[in-house]
């Protein structure tokens, strides 16, 4: 009479029927370890074999019976070869029954068994992992792209390293795997309802050494007075630096400049902030996280204030080309993050027009948004008057925008002048007609 045998099914992958006349089918439970504890209690042989439907035994010695000192060792069969992924935590066990009874209540995972017998199989035939190639634009849209999977391997088009000879563990709960710094390199479970990868409450990473392609740089001007000169100097420190400029706009600049980024994202820089010292353009954007922008902190000088207002932006390409109807800041219209480092510093109040249309606008798109602690202290900064050159532009424009919210706004149509840079400088124009503009 041959031992009992329990084959764990996994769903979303093929299925390799059991080689044994009494097998019962159990459905896979967090871990091996929980569907173990949930099924010994049934078995009626001295030894049982424990496998998952992922497997197909047809290289397995299932006539395999223990030696007198093998008698109270869990068997693990694992595989070895290179092409199938490695991991000893295999899938394929005979194990002691009335040895694991014994034990299983004081152990807190399946390899705190007593005594293990890793056994490697140089052609333990296991459900190939399929890999697929993404985009950093949207990791996850590329892992949906292929049909359902137990796992899927994924890796960035940009990179050239190797997958690693592994294999995923079911000894734990199910978890997501990353290699690398930047963790172009991802082994991902399946789960239901999952709609990032963050949804994945536990996750592994290895260290892993590759090289990361960096994001292009786009400087974007339109009429500011020191573009060509800070554009210039960005250039000198960072040769892959472009120029989108004097486009009419900000949608249309915007999408230009998304459309000369060959990277799915890209740095853009504006000629109202210097780029502080410190800042390198080396930011990878997270592959974990589902597209958006990422901005980062500025300092405005005048005001003694920082935030992302006026800072660098990782802006997702993907994501720029289709804001073609945006709400009052560019940015904000699609989901983004902000980055608690200093990219800038600001020189928005470089001429009064520029100064005057900085503080407006931000002034309408602090009072327009949700009030939060944050918010509010900002807006209480930019209606305070500042110091600096042309501070009481500065001061100017925030009163002024702030007077035209409570006039319009419950009309978001006449708000949305606001993001229109030739209207305020009409608006400018008319209301202070003796002011030199530069």
């Amino acid at each position: 009479m041959g031992f009992d045998s329990v084959q764990v099914r996994f769903k979303n992958t093929k299925h390799w029927p059991s080689p044994f006349a009494n097998t019962r089918e159990v459905p896979f439970v967090n871990s091996y370890f929980e569907v173990l504890k949930a099924v010994v209690n049934d078995v009626k042989t001295e030894y049982f074999w424990f496998f998952s439907n992922f497997m197909d035994l047809k290289t397995v010695d299932i006539d395999f019976i223990p030696e007198q000192h093998q008698r109270k060792q869990l068997h693990v069969w694992y595989n070895t070869h290179p092409l199938g992924g490695t991991n000893k935590e295999g899938n394929v066990m005979l194990v002691p029954t009335q040895e694991f009874k014994r034990q299983m209540q004081n152990i807190k995972y399946l390899r705190d068994f007593k005594d293990i017998n890793y056994r490697p199989h140089s052609n333990l035939f296991q459900n190939w992992i399929p890999k697929i190639s993404f985009k950093l634009e949207d990791p996850y849209q590329d892992y949906n792209s292929q049909s359902s999977n137990y796992y899927k391997w994924l890796k960035n088009k940009d990179c050239s390293a190797d997958f690693p000879n592994f294999f995923p563990s079911f000894w734990e709960d199910v978890k997501i795997y990353s290699w690398g710094e930047t963790k172009d390199i991802m082994l991902v479970p399946h789960q239901d309802n999952m709609k990032q990868f963050y949804d994945i409450e536990r996750s592994v990473h290895f260290d892993y050494k590759y090289d990361v392609k960096p994001m292009d740089i786009v400087f974007i001007s339109y009429d500011e007075p020191s573009a060509e000169k800070r554009f210039h100097k960005l250039k000198q420190k960072f040769p892959r630096a472009k120029w989108c400029k004097g486009v009419k706009g900000q949608t249309l600049a915007y999408i230009t400049a998304a459309s000369m980024s060959e990277t799915d994202y890209f740095f853009a820089v504006f000629p109202k902030s210097e780029i502080a010292e410190d800042f390198d353009f080396s930011f990878q954007p997270d592959r974990f996280r589902n597209p958006c922008h990422y901005i980062f902190d500025c300092y405005i000088t005048a005001l003694d204030l920082r935030y992302g207002w006026g800072g660098i932006i990782l802006y997702n390409k993907k994501l720029v080309m289709k804001t073609t109807k945006p709400q009052l800041d560019f940015t904000m219209s699609q989901d983004h993050h902000s980055v608690p480092i200093l990219s800038a510093i600001s020189n928005c109040n470089e001429t009064p027009l520029l100064a005057y249309r900085s503080s407006f606008r931000e002034v309408i798109k602090l009072l327009q948004m949700k009030p939060t602690v944050e918010s509010q202290y900002r807006l209480k900064k930019w209606l305070t008057p500042g110091k600096g050159l042309n501070a009481e532009w500065l001061h100017k424009g925030a009163t002024d925008g702030k007077k035209y919210f409570e006039i319009n706004k419950n009309n978001y149509t006449k708000l949305m002048y606001s993001y229109d840079f030739e209207w305020i400088k009409e608006k400018f124009k008319s209301a202070y007609p003796t002011e030199i503009l530069d």
